[in-house]
């Protein structure tokens, strides 16, 4: 085998599962994910009425949607209430970009 990165990668995972599992809560967690996930195999139909109550909120993308629309308006506001800060917020990025260049070009 030439590429040994993913057998290695999973190897990697194995030994951090199992090494993760010396703690007893975590193995107690574990066995009653397990348990709890066998029950749901045999009851699919319960497993399907779960998930449909605890998505009756709002989604987490309409959560990240609403938030990012608020940071937005929120900058734009800064942008109109204070111009300068925006122009000097400006001039600190050219001149950490001019930097940058001049660390490269050495």
């Amino acid at each position: 085998m030439k590429n040994k990165l993913i057998p290695a990668i999973l190897i990697g995972a194995g030994i951090g599962a199992l090494v993760s599992l010396i703690d007893k809560n975590t193995r107690n967690t574990v066995m009653s994910s397990g348990k709890e996930l066998g029950y749901y195999a045999k009851h699919p139909e319960e497993a399907k009425d779960k998930l449909q109550s605890s998505s009756g909120g709002s989604s987490k993308f309409d959560h990240l949607k609403d938030e990012i629309m608020f940071w937005k308006d929120t900058v734009e506001q800064i942008r109109r209430e204070n111009p300068e800060l925006e122009k000097q917020i400006m001039d600190a990025k050219d001149t950490l970009m001019e930097k940058r260049e001049q660390k490269k070009s050495q």
